[in-house]
């Protein structure tokens, strides 16, 4: 029983800071007040994370697999799952500017959180990296140029994601996801010869 209450504690605490992420931001995140809310002492942290980086690390693993989930479910059945994937994770960290600037600005963080680039050769997200692959074939992009591009098409993406929650730009248009095909895709002149099943 003492396990189960240790376990729920130490959820609700990280809870508490994906919470207190997303309303004021890393930088300015108490741990006395993640305490406090959970109903303990700050003390108290201290006996489930070793500080307030090792609670922030895996506050970032469990916001990236929100993240990833939310990707998933975008992509499933999408004509173009590549571009799908992209504009949904531009719907999302514009919704959540916190978790895109602590996924990709803060030094607080051990993980990318880019689906981009986490996408990239060797890493564990083989699934994607197949599928990135495959829309850049399409595309007529050559095998050994495929790695710089999909770092550009990161930057670009992260790029257009950081000036839109900064209010530098303002998109007053239906849909938000548009802009991925007018400032990553059409420049980048990342058209498939041909859609999967056609």
């Amino acid at each position: 029983m003492a396990a189960k209450r240790t376990k729920s504690l130490k959820d609700r605490l990280i809870d508490a800071t994906i919470r207190g992420i997303e309303k004021v931001g890393v930088e300015n995140l108490s741990l006395r007040k993640i305490a406090a809310d959970c109903g303990v002492t700050h003390a108290t942290a201290y006996k489930y994370f070793e500080n307030k980086q090792d609670l922030i690390s895996v506050c970032c693993g469990r916001i990236a697999a929100r993240v990833q989930a939310y990707l998933a479910r975008s992509m499933h059945d999408a004509p173009e799952p590549c571009v799908a994937m992209c504009k949904s994770y531009l719907r999302y960290m514009v919704r959540h500017p916190q978790f895109h600037a602590l996924l990709h600005m803060s030094p607080l963080t051990k993980q990318a959180g880019d689906p981009v680039i986490r996408a990239l050769p060797g890493s564990r997200y083989a699934a994607q990296s197949e599928m990135i692959r495959d829309f850049l074939g399409r595309c007529g992009v050559p095998a050994e140029e495929q790695f710089s591009l999909i770092q550009l098409i990161s930057i670009l993406l992260n790029g257009l994601i950081a000036v839109l929650t900064s209010r530098t730009a303002v998109y007053q248009g239906d849909d938000i996801s548009e802009l991925v095909d007018v400032f990553v895709f059409g420049p980048l002149g990342l058209h498939p010869k041909n859609l999967p099943g056609v």
